[in-house]
């Protein structure tokens, strides 16, 4: 009897996912082409680019929905590059958000200098969870059409105390940001720690601190260092670009006041 029972759920079951007709159900890629046209005809593409000559012209832009990790030696020029891409957006009217944990506001709008472009931020740094990053994430995009968000940096989002593997932490924040990214339609740029390596090795993605879970999960990553015999030049290694599939292309960069701009007498290296 009780045989009978669940053979009887299970013919119900199917049958009611055989109509079933849900917000998740399956569908062909023509209905789904039918159904993005119809859902997002005034969802503008985002595409943004650094200002960045050379890096613009190998991986195109910045898309709606990537995330971006931008990593380097310590002092070697990481959040300088997320400004100077803040300050081109800015430039072109793309709105981005910042939440910086490594300074205090004051010191942080100062590095940009007295012609400081416009972005936002919240007016203190009053969490660090997922959840209240989602929520001010959206906020910014409610108020003020946010386009761009810069986290600096991971281990901000990661509880350094827990006693659960650090490596699976840390792919659960990458993966968080990589869905508020689509979700909000927005490039998020995250500013991660390397290892420690000795100075004459050239960083790669190998090294990125704590978990592989870093680069597998983003779209782009990004590595920046310091030229040894020129402090004021660096390097930016794009590591890797999901959608173009761009590796181990080499820029160079130079300081000029408060930003970093193309060096146009170095020597390109693909």
């Amino acid at each position: 009897m009780n045989d009978m029972k669940t053979i009887k759920e299970i013919i119900e079951f199917e049958k009611k996912l055989a109509e079933y007709e849900g917000e998740d159900q399956i569908i062909s890629s023509q209905e789904m082409a039918v159904y993005l046209t119809e859902t997002y005809k005034e969802k503008r593409n985002l595409n943004l680019q650094s200002g960045i000559q050379s890096l613009d012209d190998r991986i195109q832009s910045f898309e709606g929905g990537e995330l971006t990790v931008i990593s380097g030696p310590t002092g070697n020029g990481k959040t300088l590059l997320a400004q100077t891409i803040t300050a081109y957006f800015a430039e072109h009217e793309n709105h981005s958000l910042w939440f910086t944990y490594e300074v205090p506001a004051y010191q942080f709008l100062k590095q940009f200098g007295e012609l400081c472009p416009k972005f936002y931020l919240p007016k203190t740094l009053a969490g660090n969870t997922l959840a209240w990053l989602d929520e001010r994430i959206l906020e910014g995009k409610l108020k003020y059409g946010i386009d761009a968000v810069f986290i600096d940096h991971l281990h901000y989002l990661i509880d350094m105390s827990t006693r659960l593997n650090m490596s699976l932490e840390i792919g659960k924040v990458m993966r968080y940001l990589k869905k508020l990214a689509i979700r909000y339609n927005i490039a998020i740029f995250l500013m991660a720690h390397l290892e420690k390596t000795k100075a004459d090795i050239e960083p790669d993605v190998g090294n990125l601190r704590d978990s592989s879970f870093v680069s597998q999960e983003a779209d782009n990553v990004f590595l920046i260092w310091r030229k040894k015999k020129n402090p004021t030049q660096a390097v930016l290694k794009v590591c890797k670009n999901r959608r173009l599939g761009v590796m181990n292309y080499k820029c160079h960069l130079e300081k000029r006041e408060y930003l970093l701009k193309e060096d146009i007498n170095a020597v390109m290296e693909n």
